[in-house]
């Protein structure tokens, strides 16, 4: 049935394909992908909604009842079950496999994702698992774009736009945010922003956020209305905000990095799964506030300046400060939460978590000045600007934080202190960290460097599509009249020398080797290959480009011999060779 649809959709678009021009057809393959990461979005939103509705309507938030404490392991089994079941291999979690498909694998992503996601996180975030939908919104609209591209036959520059499309309606759809869609997927991809680029990237981003709008409204929509106008007066608060966000975001990636390497090193799923869904219960039962995704818990500090919690931490205590001290534990455990629901076999992500953390670290800071005895705070404007501070910091996308927080907040009067305190959080994160979390795990996992645009490029080219495999070889008992005689038909100027065993045993050069040519070869009939060979600097199959270009520096040599994991000759290459692919690979990436 799949392959049936699979086959007459292909058809289709196939006939309108031949009937506009590439660029029209690029700007109507963008607003097919932006509807359907759209609606994909939306459809995700109201599965948690409606799973929310069924389990959860009669408890306020930041309230839990004992059963529902134990909701979250079902949600976290019953994904992981899926998961393993029917998705497997197939299934990518992460940005850091989004960018290593662009860079590694032509922008292919798997057909599943386009529904997986969709499932698996529902049922996670739906049941009350304290992870994101974004990420997985993220997977499923690059997911859809990656394989209209594949299923329209277009090459890797065109894939690559309509895999950002869809990434950037999902973010717009999942705020109404369309600016912010389009730098998160810009940020995030790191491709080349032209106009070119830009275009189908709004257009998919409007397609995604007027779709959702329309279905969705303000009821599952984030907003704020108690914000007040920026006041100068205030900045100071603002840098403070900056500061803690940033030092918080720092926890946030090394704790979550840290328990990701714990639980990585747990035997099997089963113990994953029974580990990060109990502790996650535990925390749940002494901290209600961290159940589910947390917006509701944003909106009700920011409207009402205030939250109800009936856990039994605050049961015996009713001050300003027992809630404080409550807030700073939901914020410092909100990670542990977050950790145990992914790691554990749910599937979600860090975006809400970071919003979160940085709403109630707002909250907080407003709180405290408050008691401090610093009037008129303005705690809404506070929580927003915490908002934009964690998501700068954990994802190293500052831009995103604030046009996101400002789009949000139906208007740009608080742009200045968005600025400030995102800039502020990224630049006190960037200072420990290179990397965002992702991106740092990309860089761990992979030979890809996403922290140097050139040298991001350079990781993009594998040696083995490098390598020339044409050049001549020869056993080690080759006399010299048999070498010379092949390589009289030859255009090259090194050949391979092998033993029996097929590896590499030494490399021979032309110049070294004139000489004794026009010397009369019979003088050298018992000249042999091993005799005029050289111990050669070599490489690897598994080196990355950057390696080799070292390699040809150290050597003063303009070709290096290559060897497969076994010692085995693989071919040669050739410094102009990279730099040629390199050249070609920039004009493959670049959005004229």
């Amino acid at each position: 049935m799949i392959r049936f649809f699979h086959k007459y959709i292909r058809k289709g678009i196939t006939y309108i394909k031949e009937k506009l021009t590439e660029r029209q057809f690029l700007l109507f393959a963008c607003i097919i992908v932006g509807a359907a990461a759209s609606l994909a979005a939306v459809a995700l939103k109201l599965l948690v909604f409606h799973l929310e509705e069924t389990f959860f309507s009669h408890t306020a938030p930041g309230n839990v009842m004992w059963y529902q404490v134990l909701m979250p392991i079902a949600g976290i089994g019953l994904s992981a079950f899926f998961i393993h079941r029917f998705f497997k291999k197939d299934f990518l979690k992460g940005n850091d496999k989004i960018v290593y498909a662009i860079a590694k694998d032509n922008a292919n992503l798997p057909v599943s994702q386009v529904y997986s996601h969709i499932v698996t996180s529902s049922i996670t975030v739906g049941l009350g698992g304290s992870a994101g939908l974004e990420s997985p919104m993220v997977a499923t609209g690059a997911a859809i774009g990656s394989n209209f591209g594949k299923l329209s036959y277009l090459p890797y520059r065109e894939k690559t736009v309509l895999l950002a499309c869809g990434i950037a309606a999902g973010i717009a759809s999942a705020f109404s945010a369309p600016i912010a869609g389009v730098l998160f997927a810009l940020e995030v991809l790191m491709i080349d922003i032209t106009i070119t680029t830009f275009i189908p990237l709004i257009i998919s981003a409007a397609t995604g956020a007027l779709l959702a709008r329309i279905i969705l409204g303000d009821n599952i929509l984030l907003s704020f209305n108690n914000l007040h106008a920026f006041n100068y007066n205030n900045t100071l608060f603002y840098v403070v905000i900056g500061v803690f966000c940033g030092l918080t975001a720092l926890y946030y990636t090394r704790v979550y990095t840290w328990l990701e390497h714990r639980f990585a090193h747990m035997r099997g799923a089963m113990q994953r799964w029974l580990w990060g869904s109990l502790l996650l219960a535990v925390l749940i039962f002494c901290f209600p506030p961290l159940f589910g995704e947390g917006y509701h818990i944003i909106k009700l500090l920011a409207d009402n300046n205030r939250l109800h919690s009936n856990s039994f931490l605050l049961n015996h205590f009713n001050s300003n400060w027992a809630l404080l001290l409550f807030l700073v534990g939901v914020i410092l455990f909100k990670v542990f939460a977050t950790a145990f629901t992914v790691q554990g076999g749910g599937n979600g992500g860090s975006f809400a978590p970071a919003l979160f953390i940085g709403g109630v670290l707002g909250f907080v800071i407003a709180r405290l000045f408050v008691l401090m005895g610093y009037e008129d705070v303005p705690t809404a404007n506070f929580v927003v600007a915490g908002m934009a501070g964690m998501l700068s910091g954990v994802f190293f996308a500052p831009l995103t934080a604030i046009f996101l927080s400002a789009e949000i907040t139906g208007g740009y009067s608080l742009i200045i202190p968005l600025m400030l305190v995102a800039a502020i959080s990224f630049f006190v994160v960037k200072s420990f960290e290179p990397l965002s979390m992702e991106m740092k795990k990309l860089s761990l996992s992979s030979r890809l460097n996403p922290s140097d645009r050139d040298k991001f490029m350079l990781s993009r080219l594998e040696l083995a599509h490098i390598i020339d495999r044409s050049y001549l070889q020869f056993n080690l008992n080759t006399s010299l009249p048999e070498i010379a005689k092949q390589i009289s038909r030859d255009q090259k100027d090194v050949y391979a020398v092998i033993n029996e065993n097929k590896k590499l045993a030494g490399v021979i050069y032309l110049n070294d080797i004139k000489s004794l040519m026009i010397d009369d070869l019979n003088r050298n009939l018992h000249t042999r290959a091993a005799d005029v060979m050289i111990k050669p600097r070599f490489l690897s199959i598994n080196d990355d480009v950057e390696t080799a270009l070292y390699a040809f520096e150290q050597s003063n040599t303009h070709t290096l011999a290559v060897v497969t994991e076994e010692g085995e000759w693989a071919g040669f290459i050739t410094k102009s060779a990279i730099l040629d692919r390199y050249r070609q690979e920039i004009l493959n990436v670049s959005y004229n």
